[in-house]
């Protein structure tokens, strides 16, 4: 059984700013022509920032990365609801330098009730660093991914399998999280069809700490839906 699960709210009171080296995914697992190769500095120190926070009574989520000679910036506002977050407002803006921005997009509501979006609807690029707060129990959930107004998909999320992580910051536990797309949001299989389609489908792979609240500690695959450039992030601090 399937659960279709808001993203429980964190503990409150606390300021998380967690560090990660980032780089491209050397093997690609989709086919795309965008590569992360061309979007990082190869012989630079790429190191995206995220911080999360509180601000009145919204949880804030900030990421910082490395891109094309700048940086992007992105802020997502979640509300806090008694049955989870519920996303609230997004602003995401690329600049190099002190050059004005080359992007800057900005959704100051999402309006669920009107635009039909599930309240476990989340912008996808933040998945890896709230999915944490789940609890990694082994059962099988599913959220919505935003990717914008035109493209929602469902996905699916799989916790269990337990190793040792070499990382910068030392050696770590963790529990690796599997998370994949619902193939009939865009070809209708049948449950058939979709269990033998789901060893090909590729997959976004996360490591989190044991410990409630899950800390992500690595995340491979695209920052993005399939598709996006496909990038590794480890934990430095």
């Amino acid at each position: 059984m399937t659960r279709l699960d808001q993203v429980p709210v964190p503990p409150a009171g606390a300021t998380k700013i967690s560090r990660f080296a980032i780089a491209a995914r050397e093997k690609r697992a989709f086919h795309s022509i965008l590569d992360a190769h061309a979007l990082l500095d190869r012989n630079g120190k790429n190191e995206s920032v995220v911080t999360l926070r509180e601000s009145g009574d919204d949880v804030v989520l900030e990421t910082d990365h490395p891109m094309l000679g700048g940086r992007i910036h992105e802020t997502v506002h979640y509300a806090r609801t008694e049955t989870g977050l519920v996303t609230r407002s997004l602003a995401r803006r690329v600049v190099k330098g002190d050059s004005a921005p080359t992007r800057d997009e900005k959704v100051t509501t999402f309006d669920h009730a009107a635009i039909g979006l599930p309240l476990a609807t989340y912008p996808e690029v933040t998945l890896p660093f709230i999915a944490g707060f789940l609890p990694l129990d082994g059962a099988r959930r599913s959220l919505y991914a935003w990717i914008n107004d035109r493209f929602v998909a469902k996905v699916y999320l799989e916790a269990g399998h337990r190793s040792t992580l070499a990382l910068p910051v030392g050696k770590r536990d963790a529990i690796e999280v599997v998370m994949y797309p619902d193939l009939n949001d865009w070809v209708r299989l049948g449950s058939v069809l979709s269990r033998l389609a789901k060893p090909f489908i590729p997959k976004y792979h996360m490591w989190f700490s044991p410990e409630s609240p899950h800390d992500l500690l690595r995340f491979e695959g695209p920052y993005g839906p399939p598709g996006a450039p496909e990038i590794v992030l480890e934990r430095i601090a």
